[in-house]
């Protein structure tokens, strides 16, 4: 027997999020490759699975960056965090294959940290989701905040950051 629901509502719902993350490798600006350019930076290694080149520099200063403004010295015995660079569509499968409280956009995860492999997935560089993991990272690493404060440390140290582009632009 099928199920056939009698309001269209939820099939209606399930289009409407599919086609983002459909349409995310048709339409958007950046391809992901089947296989990652791997840099090291000083602090993070990072798989790069999209077609942007990215200067292992600026992850490492705003790991620094994070780093300052929880009051953290990182210490090298600590795992290094490896920073991906992949599709959305694959950050919103591990999310939704983990449930962990990751950063969502309309319920699409759009970054994660996953704590204990020490792994952040981001789409593509950008110093808010970065930031925003990173912190988890540190958090994780070097404080014992309860779980169910990592949000909010993580968007004071993003405002912070926010914040201080506004103020040099």
């Amino acid at each position: 027997m099928v199920y056939v629901p009698k309001s269209r509502a939820p099939l209606a719902a399930l289009f409407l999020f599919l086609i983002p993350l459909l349409l995310q490798g048709c339409l958007g600006s950046i391809q992901y490759r089947p296989s990652a350019a791997i840099q090291s930076g000083l602090h993070a290694d990072i798989f790069n699975f999209s077609d942007r080149d990215l200067n292992p520099d600026r992850v490492d200063d705003l790991y620094l960056e994070v780093a300052r403004l929880m009051g953290v010295t990182p210490n090298s015995s600590n795992p290094r965090p490896q920073v991906l660079l992949v599709s959305p569509v694959e950050i919103h499968a591990r999310y939704l294959s983990l449930r962990p409280s990751a950063k969502t956009q309309g319920g699409i995860a759009v970054a994660l940290y996953i704590p204990h492999e020490d792994t952040i997935l981001i789409p593509h560089f950008d110093r808010t989701l970065l930031s925003h993991e990173l912190t988890h990272y540190f958090t994780f690493q070097y404080l014992s905040a309860p779980r169910s404060k990592w949000e909010q440390i993580a968007e004071e140290i993003t405002d912070k950051i926010n914040n201080k582009e506004r103020i040099i632009r």
